[in-house]
């Protein structure tokens, strides 16, 4: 997953969820679990080892806020 327009897509998406995520209101039981799985990818995008499903998982997070 180290190819360079895969994680430039996979970084956008995470860059979309993050847009999303500060417009939301949410309790802070959510945001720890928002909180958890955000490093995890951010520190991966760092790495540039993002994965479909470390994206999935920030998704994931978002709409249960």
């Amino acid at each position: 997953m180290s190819d360079p327009i895969t994680q430039n897509r996979l970084s956008m998406r995470l860059e979309r969820y993050l847009s999303d995520y500060r417009k939301k209101n949410s309790d802070p039981l959510s945001r720890k679990e928002w909180d958890t799985v955000w490093h995890v990818a951010d520190v991966a995008r760092t790495d540039n080892c993002l994965t479909p499903e470390l994206v999935d998982d920030v998704r994931i997070a978002l709409d249960k806020l």
